[in-house]
């Protein structure tokens, strides 16, 4: 970790099931989404699906 993410961290969510706040966050999330989808796992697709769909403050103050 750099000196300036020490300083400076990213703020996180503390959701039960956080959201994702990259692009590299979102991707994993979307993966596992589809192999719950394929592994008929369905608590799986409900919790991607929470992570994805479900109001966040820390995410959405991020964007524009």
């Amino acid at each position: 970790m750099s000196d300036q993410q020490a300083q400076n961290p990213e703020p996180a969510c503390h959701h039960v099931f956080a959201h994702p706040q990259t692009p590299q966050q979102r991707e994993q999330v979307e993966a596992a989404l589809e192999n719950a989808r394929l592994t008929g796992d369905a608590q799986g697709v409900l919790i991607a699906m929470t992570q994805l769909t479900e109001p966040c403050d820390v995410r959405d103050r991020r964007q524009p």
